[in-house]
Order: structure tokens, then sequence, then C-alpha cells
């Protein structure tokens, strides 16, 4: 990463940062401390740093944040392309392939539809309706007028 980057700052008797102005074309309006060139990187994990014999340091035990190039090479947008077509291809060729858990009927073969509500019922047997008289339940008796 270029250090193209301008850092002025001030600092307290421990090294810790205190005060900042950053960026790629700045004129200060007070006078700092220490001034120096630094990464995009640098500058989002500025808060990781301290000065040490006028020596930008990072902390010992911090992790810095990676930070995405936003302007990359027409060669490093070519690869990005390419993993992500290759990735969607990927991702096609699974929709395409048969699923052995699909839950489709195999081919030549229907399925029977669902009873909808409008469906039809038939009594086969006559004699499973009452006739006038006879009581509709065993147990019940019959309704007089």
């Amino acid at each position: 990463m270029d250090k193209n980057i301008q850092l002025y700052c001030n600092t307290d008797a421990t090294g810790k940062i205190t005060k900042i102005l950053t960026g790629e074309r700045i004129i200060p309006t007070m006078t700092f401390q220490y001034f120096f060139m630094i990464d995009k990187k640098t500058e989002i994990n500025l808060d990781k740093f301290y000065i040490e014999n006028s020596q930008l340091k990072q902390m010992e035990g911090t992790t810095l944040i990676e930070v995405e190039n936003l302007n990359p090479t027409t060669e490093q947008q070519l690869a990005d392309m390419k993993k992500q077509m290759e990735e969607m291809q990927r991702l096609l060729n699974l929709l395409s392939t048969p699923d052995s858990t699909d839950s489709s009927p195999p081919e030549g073969t229907t399925e029977d539809p669902l009873p909808n509500s409008e469906t039809e019922t038939t009594i086969d047997s006559s004699e499973d309706i009452p006739k006038e008289g006879q009581p509709a339940l065993e147990d019940s008796t019959p309704i007089e007028n």
C-alpha cells in the first residue's frame, strides 16, 4: 500500500496519540508535535499505535483491521471477476443437478390431486340412512312430531 496519507499528531507524556489530523492533501492550521506519511491501513488503525523515540509503533498484542483496496488495478479487477464467475457457475451447477431429495414424482407417473372442499361424497349403501320413524343412532330414541 502506498504511504500517501499525511498524519499530524500530538501525544501525551506516555506516547499515546491525543490529537490527530490526517488526509492526502492537508494543510494544518496549528502546530503539531509529529508528522508521518502513512498508508490507509495505518490510518484506519491509529487507535492501535503510539509514538516512541519519534517513531510510530504498533501496540503489542493488537490486530490491525484489513483495508480493501478501493482502486484495484485492472489485473486485480479481472481476478476478482473470475472468482465471482467461478462461484456463480458452481451455484448454477448445484441448481441444475437433480437432487435425490426432490419431492416431485418420478417421470412417467402422476400424483393423485389433493382432495378439495368441493368433492362430492356418495353413500354406497342405503342401509346407513335411517328411514322415517327409525332412530338415527342405535342408542337414541325416535323424535315425535
